[in-house]
């Protein structure tokens, strides 16, 4: 099987390659317009071959192309790849404001029988398991927390990840996370009702560093609550579902966190697809998550600058 790689602008390919190899992949090519240095070092440690185009990378007939494209070249290139009749798995953040969801949704244009996008979290066995556990039980509470350092994202080479206009800042790169998670247990629209960003005086960030969202299931009435923390080292998953009987929590951290947070399982889902399987989640439901996602942050950041509340 041949795999292509369209953009590598994040640490995501790099382990989605490696992964990709334990399951049997062999042959792997890739372009990036943007990030010559990345596309270097991609190609020294996963013995890719690199294209010139990516006309070419196409014309190369891979079976499935994964798009870790920067932001501003996520639709065109989702296009392109969809017009070629390749499936196309997208990494996150699938688009970073309510501008760039419009023009991913019309680069998709309903040709999402060969299409995904998704946190890897949400392949994490932990997550699958609570949702099993939990499936049909009525849930009071359900609460997550993601705990991720944004050191990497201040870097000249990933500034434009916290810039909220290009790549959605810590609310949205981070916060995607944790409206994913929500979604595979909750499996309801969540509505925010309350947003707040702040940042560390300290902090490089252009975006924000800490963030705190609250929201209710439309259906079930659950209360949702979601920390974004953009602090410390290392990064940190949980994620806990409240009952009037039972309180269930998954911890994603473990031994092999290719294996605890979801990227083993979402590259078997990429490499499924590129075998005719349907998407494990379709793309109406992943544009609801990303249209939370946003939202959420915009509303978060409004609250920030406005000085929040007096009572």
């Amino acid at each position: 099987m041949r795999i292509a790689f369209a953009g590598v602008a994040h640490s995501h390919p790099f382990t989605d390659a490696a992964t990709a190899k334990t399951l049997g992949v062999e042959d792997i090519v890739v372009f990036d317009a943007d990030d010559g240095e990345r596309l270097t070092a991609f190609c020294r440690q996963t013995y890719a071959r690199p294209c010139f185009s990516l006309a070419e990378l196409l014309s190369a007939l891979p079976d499935v192309v994964i798009v870790t494209t920067r932001p501003d070249r996520t639709a065109s290139t989702v296009r392109a790849i969809l017009d070629s009749g390749i499936p196309c798995f997208l990494n996150k953040v699938g688009a970073p404001s309510m501008v760039k969801l419009a023009a991913l949704d019309q680069a998709i244009n309903n040709r999402d029988k060969a299409f995904f996008t998704s946190s890897v979290l949400r392949f994490a066995p932990e997550v699958r398991k609570l949702e099993e556990k939990t499936r049909g039980l009525r849930i009071e509470v359900a609460d997550v927390s993601i705990q991720h350092s944004i050191a990497d994202f201040l870097t000249p080479e990933r500034r434009w990840q916290d810039e909220p206009e290009d790549g959605g800042g810590t609310a949205v790169s981070l916060g995607l996370h944790g409206w994913e998670l929500l979604d595979v247990v909750l499996q309801d629209h969540i509505d925010v009702i309350f947003a707040s960003t702040s940042k560390s005086p300290s902090s490089d960030t252009h975006s924000e560093n800490v963030v705190a969202f609250i929201g209710r299931t439309r259906r079930e009435s659950t209360l949702v609550t979601h920390k974004v923390l953009g602090l410390g080292n290392g990064e940190n998953y949980r994620l806990s579902l409240y009952g009037e009987d039972f309180v269930y929590k998954a911890d994603l951290s473990g031994l092999n966190p290719v294996t605890s947070l979801g990227y083993l399982d979402c590259m078997r889902a990429v490499l499924q697809l590129a075998q005719g399987a349907p998407p494990p989640i379709s793309w109406e439901r992943s544009r609801k998550i990303l249209k939370t996602t946003i939202y959420a942050a915009e509303l978060g950041r409004r609250e920030y600058f406005l000085g929040g509340t007096t009572l």
